[in-house]
This record gives structure tokens, sequence and C-alpha cells, in this order.
């Protein structure tokens, strides 16, 4: 659905015919040979004389790459130019619809493009993820978009929206999974709650049961209010704040990367509420675990957005970006747990700034982590200090307070025990051999 709904941002772009705006699309850079090295890729793109190219190759994890919810879908293709360079300074961007077009608009004959088979996944199963092959009978006709070699920038464009809608999946299927835990928690009884008589109560009055169900409420909540603030940071940004620009850089890998985490982690919670109820399919409760679990893979993995983090958005006016935020979360921060996080935070930034490549991205994993549970626990005590004055749901406002307090008392000083891997050196990562790994 991600490619669908970043496909349909580029297309409501100013310039685009309206025509085309009632068609759905697809992103095409994976390939079997060429995954997060999307530089490796091997489609080609070869001229027509008039202006068009033919186009040939094979594309993987295509999410809905075929469907009959549109008249025609558009497909935008990463592919080589003949001469291109190696890498991905060598890669063009093109539109390849599945159907070409009449002089009106109106999808025409068919374009070469072919489903070669659907992934059997693990879970998203409502979304056909399809292998395309492009130009099976070289007839696949596809026309540049941008400047030819630009094609990484350009599809970057919507990668980087993508990657914070699939920060925001995983704030949707964590506040599920929290709603789904919560009802069953008040619905299930089992066993009277220790030292507080004899009589069974629902289990959502157990204190192990009740610390679960918080944390989720607790990561769920962080989770959004990251994911928005970064969204809230790009709105800004396209209304032309500078600042703003930057700091929705910075923030992209943590929503995507830090939202999906919690996502997960939320999930899993949610079926350990359940119990052995949560590990049958009926509950619903398994699905959202298993759905979930893409999220930390597809639009560049966690790793890719923790290496993203150290490397570029560290970087950027040599770490004055990282360090302003955190000049302003301190200004505003008021529990010492989180005060100490921020510093940190701050601590192990300088370090890898001065840090060889190995070593950041050695570190780059807890440092994500790190600085987005800062950046969350920020943004939770402003959202706690709000419920705190406001008037309105008595239960809701009381939640968003005990939500904020366990998030700064319990999950903040968590983080505070990544700081000895985010200071490490790569030298322990290889001390043994690879082929160590397999004895």
């Amino acid at each position: 659905l991600c490619s669908i709904e970043t496909t349909r941002t580029s297309l409501n772009s100013p310039g685009v015919p309206s025509w085309l705006r009632r068609y759905l699309g697809t992103m095409n850079l994976t390939e079997s040979q060429a995954g997060s090295d999307v530089g490796a890729l091997r489609t080609t793109a070869t001229p027509r004389g008039d202006g068009t190219f033919l186009i040939k190759g094979t594309k993987i994890f295509i999410s809905f790459g075929d469907h009959d919810m549109a008249d025609n879908i558009v497909h935008l293709v990463l592919a080589r130019t003949p001469g291109a360079p190696a890498g991905t300074k060598g890669i063009s961007l093109f539109l390849v619809p599945k159907y070409r077009l009449n002089q009106d608009g109106t999808p025409g004959e068919f374009n070469d493009v072919r489903v070669v088979s659907i992934e059997h996944k693990m879970g998203i199963h409502a979304s056909p993820t399809c292998v395309l092959s492009f130009g099976d009978h070289d007839d696949c006709v596809g026309e540049l978009i941008g400047n030819e070699m630009g094609g990484i920038v350009a599809m970057f464009t919507m990668m980087n929206n993508a990657r914070l809608n699939v920060g925001l999946q995983g704030v949707e299927v964590a506040e599920r999974a929290t709603q789904r835990a919560v009802a069953y928690a008040r619905d299930r009884v089992q066993s009277a709650r220790a030292g507080q008589g004899r009589e069974p109560v629902a289990i959502i009055e157990h204190p192990d049961v009740r610390r679960m169900l918080l944390r989720m409420k607790a990561q769920t909540q962080a989770a959004r209010a990251l994911v928005y603030y970064a969204f809230g940071q790009l709105d800004r940004a396209q209304a032309g704040d500078k600042a703003a620009k930057a700091r929705v850089e910075l923030l992209t890998p943590l929503a995507k990367a830090h939202g999906t985490d919690l996502g997960n982690e939320v999930a899993s919670l949610g079926i350990q509420v359940h119990g052995g109820m949560g590990y049958i399919e009926e509950t619903g409760a398994a699905q959202h675990y298993r759905d979930a679990r893409i999220f930390p893979i597809y639009e560049g993995t966690n790793g890719i957005q923790a290496a993203d983090l150290v490397g570029r958005k560290l970087s950027m006016d040599n770490g004055g970006t990282l360090f302003a935020m955190l000049q302003e979360m301190r200004g505003d921060a008021e529990e010492g747990e989180l005060i100490r996080l921020i510093d940190a935070c701050e601590e192990v930034a300088r370090n890898l700034l001065a840090s060889e490549t190995d070593d950041r991205l050695a570190a780059s994993y807890p440092f994500l982590t790190m600085l987005s549970t800062a950046v969350c626990g920020w943004l939770m005590e402003q959202s706690g200090r709000i419920a705190a004055r406001s008037e309105g749901d008595p239960a809701f406002l009381k939640m968003k307070q005990a939500a904020t307090r366990f998030y700064v008392e319990q999950i903040v000083p968590e983080a505070m025990g990544l700081r000895a891997a985010a200071m490490a050196k790569a030298e322990i990562l290889y001390d043994a051999s690879a082929e160590a790994f397999a004895a």
C-alpha cells in the first residue's frame, strides 16, 4: 500500500495530467541480485529513437504489482541506459504503464509487463507482492522521468515520504494490537489477584498484565508522537522552512526505524496478553505481528536507516542539525532520567563524528534507539503536561499522564543501557571469522 500512496503523491504534483491521477502505481527498485545494493540492478532501458525506451528486466517484491482496482497501473522503474556507469550514478527512472495510453489518456494496448509470480508471505496477505517481468517480448515501452542517470534522486523523493508512511504503519498496527489486547484483558477472567481475596478477576487486574498493557499504551503513544512530529516538520519544510527541512531529514530514519520497531514490540506484547489464545489465528492477535514484521524490512531496512543516521544525517552541518534539536529538547525536559539520556545522546554523537566508518556503523543501531527514545520522551513529556492542564474525557487524560510517567520512568532509563554499545568499537564484531559463526 505504501507504494500506492507514495506514487499517488507524486502523480498529484502540478503538471501531471488529471487522467494519470486516476491510476495507481508501484515502485520498482529491487532485483534478485540488487536488494539493499540498488546500484547492482541490471534492468535496461534502450532508446527507441522517438524519445521513449524499451524496458527489459525483472523486478521482485513489488507491492500491488497487479490488481483490478484501477483501469491502469503506472510502474515507476529504475533501469540503466546504454553506456551508463556502474552503481547508483548510472540509474535512470522510467514511467512504464501496464497499458499504453490512447491519445485521450485512456488505457490502450498491453505494454508487455507480466506478473511472473505472487509471493507467499508471512503477513500482509491482502497485498499482492509480485515478481514483475518487463519486456519478455521486447515490446515494453517506458518514458524517462527527469534527467537521464538522475533516477536515484528522483526515486528518493518518494522513498523518504514512503519511510515516514511505513513508520506510521508501525503506529497503526500498535494501536490496533493495543485495542485488541485491552478488550481481551478486560473480558478474560482468570485467577484471583494475589493478596486481594479469592474471587477470580479480569486479567487486566493482575500487575504483570497491566504492566504489559501500560507499556503497549506508552510505546504506541510515543511512536505516534515521533511520527506525527516528523510529518509536522515535513509540512513546515514544504512551506519553505529550511530548519524544518533539515530536521525532517534527521527525523526520517528515526520515525521509520523506531516506529516500526515499536509496532513489532507492541504486536508481540499483544500476543502475550492473550496467552495461548494469542497464538491461535482466530483471535486476530497473531495477524498484527505477522503484518508488522515486514515494516522494519521494506522501504530500506532499519539497519540501513541507522546507517543513514550516523552517515548522512549526523554529518549534516557537522552535527549542527542534531545538536540544535538536542539543545531544544534539553531546554524543555523536566525529568532527570530524560535529561541524562539527552546528554548521553550528545556524548555518543560527538564520539561518532570523530570515529571511523566501521565504528560508526557498529554503533548505529544502539544510537538510533537511544536518540529515538530521547525524542519520544521529550514529546511524551509535552503531551503529559498538556493533558494535566486540559479539560475533556477524564479517563483519556488520565491515561495520557500515566503513559507519560511510565515512559519517562521506565522506558527512558532502558535506553541508557545502550550507551556502552553505542560507544563501543567495531573490533569486537570481527574478533571471530565469518567461518567461526557456523561453528
